[in-house]
């Protein structure tokens, strides 16, 4: 099929890629390319592709909060740190994520939205509103998240819906 014009590839760059920050909000799973700046373990590499899911953003909107996809949940034996894992399920999740994987809510990467911009990151989707209950819900009663940090970000201030009213996990 001929796409004239340009059409397609405009609808598809429009869909898909983080132009500023409005385009984003909270439980956007994002792919963005992440550097050891961003906190993360690049494994030897400069960069590492990486699932994010948006838990927040300064009141400029220059910075947003986020938390990392793991494919693995193996980084630590620790009580308190597996206790602030959520396997998100690959079945709700198809055209996302390949397997079963980690929403990691141990720790918050404060990342810049020009950065994230100019990295070309993707939205990928969101997540569904179970396991967006469940990631704020561990994030707001988190020990190890400073609470300044749950309040610039406006995790504090993020209202859970209430139980009811959320979708059951499948």
């Amino acid at each position: 099929m001929e796409d004239k014009g340009g059409v397609l590839a405009k609808l598809h760059e429009k869909l898909c890629f983080v132009k500023s920050a409005e385009d984003l909000c909270v439980g956007d799973i994002i792919y963005v390319e992440l550097d050891p700046a961003d906190g993360i373990n690049t494994k030897g590499y400069p960069t590492r592709l990486k699932y994010i899911v948006v838990s927040g953003a300064k009141s400029d909107r220059k910075q947003i909060a986020a938390v990392l996809i793991n494919s693995d949940n193996d980084f630590s034996e620790s009580k308190e740190w597996q206790n602030e894992q959520y396997l998100l399920y690959e079945k709700n999740y198809r055209g996302i994520l390949e397997y079963d994987s980690w929403l990691d809510c141990f720790e918050i990467k404060e990342l810049k939205v020009r950065k994230i911009v100019a990295r070309n990151a993707q939205k990928k989707g969101r997540l569904n509103s179970y396991d967006l209950s469940v990631m704020m819900r561990k994030l707001k009663d988190s020990d190890f998240i400073e609470e300044h940090i749950k309040k610039i970000y406006g995790i504090n201030d993020f209202v859970l819906p209430d139980e009811d009213k959320v979708e059951a996990r499948l």
